[in-house]
């Protein structure tokens, strides 16, 4: 315990649920709304190093009052996230957290010998965090909206463009060719790091996983065209990645998906959808979710430190 009244400590899973509710809580603060279960921490968790790249905050009471984690995007690119419990705000537990974070990686830099870029995920209203990043170096990179809609009635039948049809993925078949079509679909998005195929392919190993939350377009002749890549929780079904290959790009394909998955959630009596967009995107996805009658509900901004090799 530090003189502040609080300890950082490495989680286990027992502690799974408590992150859990203090994310929600967070969340509740800083955008209105939860957007987390337990499944979505345990699932995290199945692929980070709770050893070495998350932490926990506790007070005096052993109640978790911060959070966070860094993961390995790439060579060079580190992505974090942490959060911090609105009644214990001010007392250091944030800056405790992102020191940490700065901490890791330099070791990670130092045992590679390849500049790091570490990246962290805020709410761009909270002024606190905005203050504490700018005031240790991080720069604002990028800023994503968080997008729902609520279905209220029944979706309009999606217009599937002549000569493509969808249908589900189906384990066993699809994860190369979906993989892909995934890569070639994001390589010009901002900042991509292009995942290995065992990486991809885990997402389709987790528990939660659906078969029917994922979407692919094919062309006449059974070539991915493009794809819808949902997840489906308690109180919403949050899309997680919709693509088009770039020669399928123009003729509405990202449309029909993304109405094939209101419609697929509408029928399964789930009829909160969300999902996040960079606002910035080259291929005008926040116009098309516009279009598909979606509308903003916050913004993330994403901060950025670099941390070089050190000269010799």
């Amino acid at each position: 315990m530090n003189h502040l009244g609080f300890r950082l400590r490495r989680p286990t899973l027992d502690d799974a649920q408590a992150v859990c509710d203090l994310v929600a809580i967070c969340d509740t603060e800083d955008l209105g709304a939860p957007d987390i279960v337990l499944n979505d921490v345990l699932n995290m968790w199945s692929g980070f190093d709770l050893d070495h790249n998350v932490w926990v905050a506790e007070d005096e009471n052993d109640d978790l009052v911060g959070y966070a984690f860094l993961e390995e995007d790439s060579e060079e690119k580190l992505f974090s996230y942490g959060c911090v419990r609105p009644s214990a705000r001010g007392r250091g537990v944030g800056a405790a957290l992102v020191a940490v974070l700065e901490a890791r990686a330099l070791a990670l830099r130092d045992e590679s010998g390849q500049a790091k870029r570490l990246q962290g995920m805020i709410p761009s209203t909270c002024n606190d965090a905005v203050a504490l990043f700018e005031g240790l170096g991080f720069t604002p990179v990028r800023y994503f909206k968080r997008m729902a809609l609520r279905l209220d009635a029944e979706p309009a039948s999606g217009v599937i463009p002549e000569g493509f049809f969808l249908e589900p993925f189906v384990k066993g078949r699809d994860e190369q060719t979906v993989y892909e079509a995934y890569t070639e679909a994001f390589a010009d998005h901002w900042d991509f790091a292009v995942p290995s195929l065992e990486k991809f392919v885990e997402r389709t190993q987790l528990p939660t996983f659906d078969e029917r939350w994922w979407i692919i377009a094919r062309d006449v002749e059974g070539t991915v065209a493009g794809f819808v890549l949902c997840r489906m929780s308690d109180d919403l079904l949050y899309v997680e990645h919709l693509g088009v290959c770039r020669r399928y790009r123009g003729r509405g394909l990202a449309l029909a998906l993304l109405q094939g998955a209101f419609a697929s959630s509408y029928h399964a009596g789930q009829f909160n959808v969300s999902l996040g967009v960079d606002a910035a995107n080259p291929t005008g996805a926040y116009r098309l979710y516009e279009k598909a009658g979606m509308k903003p509900e916050n913004e993330i901004s994403i901060y950025e430190k670099t941390f070089p090799i050190s000269a010799s």
